[in-house]
């Protein structure tokens, strides 16, 4: 039975050197993104499950391009460029539908579900004949575990061998059979897309913008890998950082650090523990709380066969390269895909996703509408407090890299995810 590997791997030497903050405010460099590592690199296009029957299609965009995936038969997925041959005009407006023809609203060329083009009104008006080809250009898609992935590259490598081992990783959660999306949201954030990627990749700022993750959480002891492009970093949750120390335990109003405070009170309450057995000794919960989410799993039927008792209770996250955070929990999980502006460095889409572990034999619950919002209209507020605070930092963030007495990010060690992130988009996009 496949597991996730929770030992420490040996890590590449990554240097000291400054990352320059080009890089996230030249619109030269987000030209070069586009041309040499957009087009080159696998990217998550969508789910798997929005392509049940033959017809269904979503579009994906990135930059100024967009794309068409669509079940065109019950075993087969496609993909191709969503503009008509003709004069351009994109066939398919962004978003979720099913066709069993897709028509240019624009003179009516006629395409079937792989791409082909199939009707022309007044063909024989066309004195040098239909475009060589006749078809919407194909675009490369694979699957892995519950979504497709594009790449606009013909002659890159298999999907399989992009991910490498971090994808294998992950298999043990079965992502396509044991969870069901329920939230789906674009925000637009004043800030480049690196920033986004930036911000999911350490720990180090837990202690200055979530400070109350302390009281439940252990941001010292994160044990962080680099797999080749991808990263992770294991984040257990059970008991205080060793930043939690008695006199901030004093400060919010408790006895000392092995206090059960509000935060870790919750946590304890909602899987059928009494908070006051632990009072003095919470180096002693995470055990409990792991046992316990074991007993109330196999209850509701949740498949937690494959999975450690360690990784019951921590975030296993991991980073692929470029635009993909997964931050998976023992009930549920987020993805979050970081895509850019087509053309303001200074802006970025956040694609917020939320999937809940199901019971084996339960139907998933209907798919949520895709919302889109920009940050601070308010639809930010339903997220989580840590994702609220991530967000709101991300405008001054990239404020203070337009400042002529900043010149680049200075990372600590515990940030070498960002640095490996840096390594692998210099060697696509060049220094």
């Amino acid at each position: 039975m496949a597991r996730t590997p929770l030992e420490k791997f040996d890590e590449p030497d990554l240097g000291t050197e400054l990352i320059p903050k080009e890089r996230y405010l030249s619109k030269e460099y987000l030209a070069l993104e586009f041309e040499r590592m957009w087009s080159k690199t696998w990217l998550m296009a969508g789910p798997i499950a929005d392509l049940a029957e033959v017809g269904d299609y979503f579009t994906f965009e990135i930059g100024r391009e967009s794309i068409i995936v669509v079940r065109s038969a019950p075993d087969r997925i496609d993909a191709f460029h969503n503009a008509c041959q003709h004069r351009g005009y994109r066939v398919c407006e962004a978003g979720i539908g099913h066709a069993r023809t897709f028509v240019c609203p624009y003179h009516l060329w006629a395409y079937d579900l792989k791409g082909e083009l199939r009707g022309v009104p007044d063909r024989e008006d066309f004195p040098q004949g239909l475009p060589s080809g006749a078809r919407m250009p194909s675009v490369r898609c694979e699957t892995w575990g519950a979504w497709v992935f594009v790449n606009l590259d013909p002659v890159a490598e298999s999907l399989a061998d992009y991910l490498g081992v971090a994808g294998e990783h992950l298999e043990p959660y079965h992502f396509d059979r044991n969870y069901a999306l329920t939230a789906d949201i674009t925000f637009e954030w004043p800030c480049n897309w690196k920033v986004g990627v930036d911000a999911f990749n350490e720990v180090y700022h837990v202690q200055g913008i979530h400070p109350e993750l302390l009281e439940i959480s252990d941001d010292v002891d994160c044990p962080i890998d680099l797999f080749g492009r991808h990263s992770r970093f294991l984040f257990k949750i059970g008991y205080p950082s060793p930043r939690w120390t008695d006199t901030k335990a004093q400060a919010a109003g408790y006895r000392d650090r092995n206090a059960v405070t509000k935060e870790m009170a919750s946590v304890i309450s909602a899987f059928g523990l009494d908070p006051a057995d632990f009072d003095g000794r919470v180096d002693e919960i995470r055990p409990e709380l792991i046992r316990a989410l074991r007993t109330t799993g196999e209850a509701a039927d949740l498949d937690f066969d494959e999975l450690d008792d360690e990784q019951l209770w921590m975030d296993v996250h991991y980073s692929f390269f470029p635009n993909l955070t997964f931050n998976i929990s023992p009930g549920h999980f987020w993805l979050f895909r970081h895509r850019p502006h087509p053309t303001d460095p200074n802006r970025m889409f956040w694609d917020y996703y939320n999937y809940d572990r199901i019971p084996r034999a339960a139907s998933p619950p209907p798919r949520p509408p895709h919302r889109h919002a920009v940050w601070g209209d308010g639809q930010e507020k339903e997220l989580h407090l840590a994702l609220r605070q991530d967000g709101d930092a991300a405008g001054p963030i990239q404020a203070g890299m337009h400042s002529a007495g900043f010149e680049g990010l200075h990372l600590a060690a515990q940030e070498r995810r960002i640095r490996l992130f840096h390594k692998v988009l210099g060697d696509y996009v060049g220094r």
